[in-house]
């Protein structure tokens, strides 16, 4: 978990709107860091924020117009386990975090595969769900996972999985995750402040642990 949050700390010192440019993490800062509720230090939790994010979203032909580039949705999905509500995160549901039919879908959707992604920013309202749906997207297998998100590999524009670029809610801010599909888009047309090398598939996952699960899938023209 910690390798989350300090991918994102790291990211947004590269961020000047980030709420937390200026003020990096540490490993040991965040160990030393007081309990909200075992397992979760202060760093594993996000603030809240005000701010605001929006979209605009159109018809290709329309969008070749306007003075921004254009940036595809190549592929959306939204799902939900059997239950929904407080109930969901009871009996044989829990741990799961909506995302395993949602991976199935985009993947499906879009005709590629986990690999084949450029660059991720996955809501982290806690860093814990974000372990489980990285698995559940099918980046990874469960018992890969502390591999697979350790030793720096989320950190900046060069990592080996580009992660959370903005600093996510985390370290940029809590707009529900709205800006972080913000930040999907910034990496597909190349003006990201972290920005990953020819990205043409950026994708965002929304709100690991509620129900429904989403995530939308941006592609270069």
């Amino acid at each position: 978990m910690g390798s989350i949050a300090l991918a994102c700390y790291a990211n947004a010192q590269r961020n000047p709107r980030a709420v937390r440019h200026g003020r990096p993490l540490t490993r040991e800062q965040y160990h030393a860091s007081r309990w909200i509720v075992e397992p979760f230090h202060l760093f594993d939790c996000c603030q809240e924020n005000d701010g605001a994010a929006a979209l605009v979203i159109t018809t290709p032909e329309r969008a070749r117009d306007l003075a921004g580039k254009p940036v595809p949705i190549l592929a959306t999905a939204q799902a939900k386990g059997p239950e929904i509500g407080l109930r969901a995160f009871q009996g044989g549901w829990f741990p799961g975090m909506f995302c395993a039919d949602v991976g199935r879908t985009i993947w499906e959707r879009a005709g590629v595969k986990p690999a084949d992604v450029d660059v991720v920013q996955m809501y982290e309202n806690f860093t814990g769900p974000v372990l489980m749906a990285l698995a559940e997207m099918g980046f990874c297998e469960p018992a890969e996972i502390e591999a697979f998100v350790g030793d720096g590999r989320l950190e900046g524009p060069e990592a080996e999985f580009p992660f959370n670029t903005s600093g996510g809610n985390l370290a940029e801010a809590y707009i529900h995750g709205f800006e972080m599909v913000n930040e999907a888009v910034r990496q597909v047309r190349g003006d990201s402040t972290c920005q990953v090398p020819r990205v043409e598939l950026s994708l965002a996952v929304g709100g690991p642990g509620y129900g429904p699960g989403s995530a939308v899938l941006f592609g270069a023209m």
